[in-house]
């Protein structure tokens, strides 16, 4: 330590005579190297002026000394100052990993009291520990994926509270808002409710199942997408009515087994959502009110029989195009036996597309205000079974529904 401050001393002494030497030089050099006179030439009062000079220079030169040495043990307040806020920062990660270690063998054990602690343990550290809250959380949503052979009350309990601990984190007071992901996958849900929640990172339920009476993500809201591949929804009625899709929504080889889906009010403000391969047992397809604002709804690739699929009032939202065109598609789409319900209510032209689209004995109702002017689109649309779409909808003549054609001997 005394070794450096006394380096640190000469360096800068050496930087001040350097500077000194330096300021000197130059005004000989700008007063053209005057020659000084003897030193008999000066008379007491200039000598004690000339003393006075060397004083100053000497208590300058002083000063340069304590400057170097406040300088250097500021330096080392500072670097024992970060040395204890990193012994500081890893006695807390060190705890943070203890409370870890501790709750994932509280969860571990036989017990389900003693698994309940845990649960509360992993959802304290999550709020303390936010670097590591996805870790938490995928410790949770592992534990929910373990499916037991045999469902006890006590562990039905513990999963309840893992679901009403998330529920608490992504509403209310203690809302989470960073951005978290959630894996259910193969997760069995029973009367699931995930109404009102706020999904800021992605949630994956894929070949996750939702039996009971009612499934809900009413008025939920997601903003870092939704992934249903393989999902199965059997529940009466699975609703996400109100809910809020900020970005890509993906149903993808999904079965809807229940009475009826209903996405009434839903708002879709960007990305795509897709229905795709999806097999639909419902009654009822609910879509009424749906509000798309930017992006796309896709039904791709699927078959709907004896279905009513509800379109009604269509127009809430289709405002403004900044950030894309809303589209409402339907792609090799069979149709059959089934109601297709489409209601536009808007003084502006918004697109609604079929594509190579098959529908057999389906009653088409459409519906809009007497000024509006054409807006479905058709490209490769048969039509069996008496099914009529009216042409004053249809955009262009050129994508006019075909009729099917009679096979021979009929």
């Amino acid at each position: 330590m005394k070794a450096g401050i006394a380096a640190s001393v000469l360096v800068w002494l050496a930087i001040a005579v350097v500077v000194a030497g330096g300021t000197g030089g130059g005004l000989l050099w700008f007063l053209g190297w005057p020659r000084l006179p003897t030193t008999a030439a000066f008379d007491v009062t200039q000598l004690l002026d000339l003393l006075k000079i060397a004083l100053s220079v000497v208590a300058g030169l002083g000063g340069v000394v304590l400057l170097a040495v406040n300088y250097r043990k500021q330096r080392v307040t500072e670097n024992e100052h970060a040395l204890a806020v990193e012994k500081a920062e890893r006695e807390t990660v060190q705890g943070f990993n203890e409370r870890l270690g501790a709750a994932a063998e509280q969860l571990a054990h036989d017990s389900p009291a003693v698994r309940l602690t845990g649960v509360y343990a992993l959802a304290g550290l999550a709020d303390d520990w936010v670097d590591k809250r996805q870790v938490c959380v995928d410790v949770l949503c592992g534990y929910l994926r373990l499916q037991p052979e045999t469902m006890t009350p006590g562990e039905s309990v513990v999963r309840e509270a893992i679901l009403r601990m998330f529920r608490e984190r992504l509403t209310g007071l203690r809302w989470w808002r960073q951005p978290v992901d959630f894996d259910f996958t193969e997760v069995v849900f029973e009367n699931a409710d995930f109404s009102g929640l706020r999904f800021r990172g992605r949630l994956i339920l894929d070949r996750a199942e939702f039996t009971g009476e009612l499934t809900s993500f009413g008025r939920a809201r997601f903003s870092g997408g939704l992934s249903c591949h393989g999902t199965r929804f059997a529940a009466e009625l699975t609703t996400f009515g109100s809910a809020t899709f900020d970005s890509d929504i993906e149903f993808v080889g999904a079965e809807f087994a229940g009475r009826e889906l209903s996405w009434a009010g839903a708002t879709v403000k960007g990305g795509t959502t897709a229905f795709y391969r999806c097999r639909v047992a419902c009654e009822r397809l609910d879509f009424t009110q749906l509000s798309v604002e930017t992006g796309e709804v896709r039904f791709e690739q699927m078959e709907l029989s004896d279905t009513e699929v509800d379109f009604e009032n269509l127009d809430a939202g289709w405002l403004g195009s900044e950030g894309g065109f809303p589209r409402l598609v339907f792609e090799d789409v069979r149709f059959a036996r089934g109601r297709l319900r489409l209601e536009l209510w808007s003084d502006r032209e918004r697109m609604i597309w079929l594509r190579e689209c098959v529908l057999d004995a389906v009653t088409v109702e459409i519906r809009a205000l007497d000024d509006v002017r054409p807006w479905l689109n058709l490209r490769n649309v048969e039509l069996r079974g008496g099914t009529e779409i009216p042409a004053e909808f249809v955009r262009t003549p050129s994508s006019a529904p075909r009729p099917s054609t009679p096979s021979p001997g009929a």
